[in-house]
């Protein structure tokens, strides 16, 4: 089956993040990605400008357009912009047959605030028809209501992301101390994802990688492979495994790219076979 993803999310004009990241990482799985912008971002390097969300009735223009002329596989949904475009955009993907991960996204990484309180509330309505949420380990703190200075921490708010209806969660954790008690010394070099069934916790482990501040699209490199495997018909946990794997590989080529374009290492890199990430149960 080919790989035609819906992707939903922000165009960041000038760094690639969001749909240019993620355009550029299906294309890396011989896929063709067909883009519904819900937003304009204009943010990068901690600086902020703008946030200026499309209307509505235009993100659902889009989606119908798709649906009408193309045979959309999947979807990978992120940024949605305004509150009313919520139910709008998770009205059409009921009439995708494929598999859906949505990064639920609060608050960008140079801080730009990307959802409102009422937008919020208007997501959990839709918690449970997405495969997978997954989610940072900064907005799962707002969602769960809670801080996550620990690795405990993260269990207990994926387990209060799944009572809001979820029914499988993937908390990106980054680099975190296991239990609370550990905070005054270093975590584990290690760059950990978490994810929660519903009953049970699997942990997915890859080496930390420092200098990486100014690479963008680390999620679409995680999540869009992800979104291939399911597609394929594997189930979440390997799925997973397989994506952390293939990201983790193409993290480190870029981070060893000496040349003057590392980011298209990295997309470059998604190619080629992951290895296997270690994973904990």
């Amino acid at each position: 089956m080919h790989f035609h993803p819906i992707v939903v999310g922000a165009l960041y004009p000038g760094i690639t993040r969001g749909l240019s990241a993620d355009l550029l990482a299906a294309q890396a799985l011989s896929g063709t990605a067909y883009p519904v912008c819900t937003s304009h971002v204009v943010a990068g390097d901690g600086l902020v400008t703008d946030v200026l969300d499309v209307p509505t009735d235009t993100v659902s223009a889009q989606l119908e357009h798709i649906f009408e002329t193309r045979r959309p596989s999947s979807a990978k949904v992120g940024i949605i912009g305004a509150t009313p475009t919520v139910d709008r955009v998770f009205d059409h993907l009921r009439s995708l047959e494929g598999p859906v991960v949505y990064d639920l996204t609060v608050s960008g990484p140079s801080g730009e605030d990307i959802l409102e309180q009422q937008g919020l509330e208007a997501i959990i309505e839709h918690l449970s028809e997405p495969d997978l949420v997954t989610i940072r380990r900064t907005d799962a703190a707002l969602v769960a209501g809670m801080e996550i200075p620990s690795l405990d921490d993260a269990q207990v708010a994926a387990q209060r992301i799944a009572q809001q209806g979820a029914d499988h969660v993937l908390v990106r954790c980054g680099k975190l101390p296991t239990h609370f008690y550990e905070q005054e010394g270093s975590p584990p070099d290690y760059a950990l994802d978490l994810f929660f069934d519903g009953d049970d916790f699997a942990l997915f482990e890859a080496p930390y990688l420092d200098n990486l501040e100014s690479h963008h699209g680390a999620s679409s490199g995680l999540l869009l492979p992800l979104l291939h495997h399911l597609q394929a018909g594997v189930d979440l946990e390997p799925a997973l495994q397989k994506a952390k794997g293939r990201v983790s590989e193409a993290l480190r080529a870029r981070q060893q790219d000496e040349g003057g374009n590392p980011d298209a290492t990295f997309f470059a890199t998604l190619q080629e076979e992951p290895t296997t990430a270690e994973v904990q149960d």
